[in-house]
C-alpha cells in the first residue's frame, strides 16, 4: 500500500438533511401569541396561522385580532361547528384583506351545553353562519342579534350534524332515491 492509500479518507457522503422549513406563519403566530399569551398554537394547521382560544377570551381576542396592526383581520370568511363526541368545536376563518394574513381560530365548548359569545359585533358577516352552526349543531351565541334557525324550521327537534342524532322520519322516508 502507497502512503497516499493509507491516509484515512473522507467518509462518503451520508443522505443529505433537508434544510428545516421555514415557518410560513411564523410572521403571524409569533405578534398573535405576544398580544395573547393565552392562546394556544394549533399545530394542525397547514393553510394558516392557528389558534385554540378559551372561550371566555373569545370576544376580547377577536376584537384585538381585527385591530392589530400588521395583522388587522377584517374579514371573517366562514365559521363552522365539528362534533368531537365530547365536545365541540367552533372554528373562525379569518383573513386581513389588507395583510394579507390569514388565521383560523378554534374555540371549545362542551357538547352538553355548547354555548360562546357571538362576534357579530366584530364580524357582523358572522350573523349567518352562527346561525347556521346553532340550527345543525344546536351551538349557542351569546348575544346573538337573531339567534333562530336559518335552514330548519322552528320546532324541529335535535341538531342534525351532532353524532348523537337521532333520525326519527319513519325508515321509507329517509332512503336516498337512486339516480336514474
Amino acid at each position: 500500500m502507497t502512503e497516499e492509500e493509507k491516509k484515512p479518507q473522507p467518509a462518503a457522503a451520508g443522505p443529505a438533511e433537508a434544510p428545516e422549513k421555514p415557518d410560513p406563519f411564523a410572521a403571524v403566530r409569533e405578534p398573535v401569541l405576544a398580544r395573547f399569551p393565552q392562546l394556544q398554537p394549533d399545530g394542525d394547521m397547514k393553510t394558516a396561522a392557528g389558534f385554540i382560544v378559551p372561550a371566555q377570551d373569545l370576544l376580547r381576542v377577536a376584537r384585538g385580532l381585527k385591530a392589530m396592526p400588521g395583522v388587522a383581520l377584517d374579514y371573517l370568511s366562514h365559521v363552522t361547528g365539528v362534533d368531537y363526541k365530547d365536545h365541540l368545536q367552533v372554528v373562525y376563518y379569518l383573513m386581513g384583506t389588507g395583510t394579507g394574513a390569514q388565521v383560523v381560530l378554534k374555540v371549545n365548548v362542551p357538547a352538553e351545553n355548547p354555548e360562546v359569545d357571538s362576534v357579530t359585533s366584530v364580524w357582523p358577516g358572522a350573523d349567518w353562519h352562527e346561525r347556521e352552526a346553532y340550527d345543525l349543531l344546536g351551538v349557542r351565541f351569546r348575544d346573538h342579534p337573531n339567534l333562530k334557525r336559518i335552514l330548519l324550521w322552528e320546532g324541529y327537534e335535535g341538531y342534525p350534524l351532532r353524532k348523537d342524532f337521532v333520525d326519527r322520519r319513519p325508515k321509507r322516508e329517509r332512503q336516498i332515491k337512486a339516480a336514474r
